[in-house]
């Protein structure tokens, strides 16, 4: 089988425990490492979050790297009332007896980029601090990175904002380096993401799986499923993180369009926008990415179902 060699970088909160668990046991994903951003909460609990999940989930072999704690330009902001004090809703975990590697994420991420003989997919699930500091200080990496699977932004709609995703948002100057980068980037933001939701039967599948996965997801996903059914009209919870990894493992449950795409950094009302052109006379020349615009639901909720089952 050949496997696609990728870097997970996570601000681990409910979405990205998730994204990990789907990841974590797919056998055509070769995980390189996971590297660790502040975002859903403080670079501290996402940190410890990310090493539980990991190894709960049996697996130590994969090494962690701390990453940037705060965004390059913008004042911190965390999302504790979407993904409760911990980062992972009403989830438990044993600690972790696992430590980071001694690099920093950016450290550590060059160093497998250079040492690899083949091109690696980064898939930042965060703010995208620790991918543009990267490409800042090592630009010659570039030609050893596939592509960017990005969670973040949107195209037609917002969550923190009414124009901007709360990804692009926390760290915009940083989405604004990532996207002019000239690397290919496919753009599973809210149009796309908000549909890879998951209902209380849904939920109640996954614990039904009887695995620790099943059980550990099942309870993360208890304050996510309430805060979305309290404070959108979606019949379920958004799982957005995931998507990405669904993007690598079934690209055919997604649907994609080419656009051309700038993140909004100056703006008053429309402060960390990822402005989407798919007007057809635009100069497709320009095009920076694809933007993932709808999503097999129920093939998606069976992609995790399937993933806990493997546990």
């Amino acid at each position: 089988m050949i496997k696609t060699p990728i870097i997970m970088d996570v601000d681990t909160g409910i979405d990205d425990a998730i994204a990990l668990t789907v990841a974590l046991q797919a056998q055509s994903l070769d995980i390189k490492g996971i590297t660790v951003v502040a975002g859903n909460q403080t670079i501290e609990k996402t940190l410890k979050n990310t090493l539980e999940v990991v190894e709960y989930l049996g697996r130590t072999d994969i090494p962690v790297a701390k990453g940037a704690a705060k965004p390059l330009v913008a004042p911190q902001i965390i999302a504790e009332e979407t993904h409760g004090e911990s980062g992972l809703g009403n989830a438990k975990l044993p600690a972790a007896s696992i430590q980071p590697v001694e690099e920093d994420a950016v450290a550590f991420m060059r160093r497998v980029l250079e040492e690899s003989s083949e091109k690696i997919t980064l898939v930042p699930t965060g703010p995208l601090t620790n991918i543009a500091l990267l490409l800042m200080a090592y630009p010659h990496v570039k030609e050893k990175i596939e592509k960017i699977v990005v969670m973040g932004g949107g195209a037609f709609e917002g969550n923190a904002s009414a124009t901007s995703e709360f990804n692009i948002l926390v760290d915009p100057h940083a989405a604004s380096v990532v996207f002019a980068s000239g690397l290919p980037i496919v753009m599973c933001g809210l149009d796309v993401t908000m549909k890879a939701y998951t209902t209380k039967e849904d939920i109640q599948a996954v614990r039904d799986t009887g695995t620790k996965a099943g059980e550990f997801c099942a309870d993360a996903f208890r304050h996510y499923y309430d805060m979305y059914t309290k404070y959108t009209r979606l019949p379920g919870c958004a799982v957005h993180d995931a998507v990405t990894i669904a993007y690598l493992l079934h690209p055919e449950m997604i649907t994609v369009k080419p656009a051309t795409v700038r993140v909004d950094i100056d703006g008053v009302h429309s402060y960390a926008c990822t402005a989407s052109d798919f007007r057809p006379w635009r100069d497709k020349s320009k095009d920076n990415a694809l933007v993932c615009m709808d999503i097999d639901r129920q093939a998606f909720v069976k992609l995790i179902i399937d993933a806990c089952k493997n546990y």
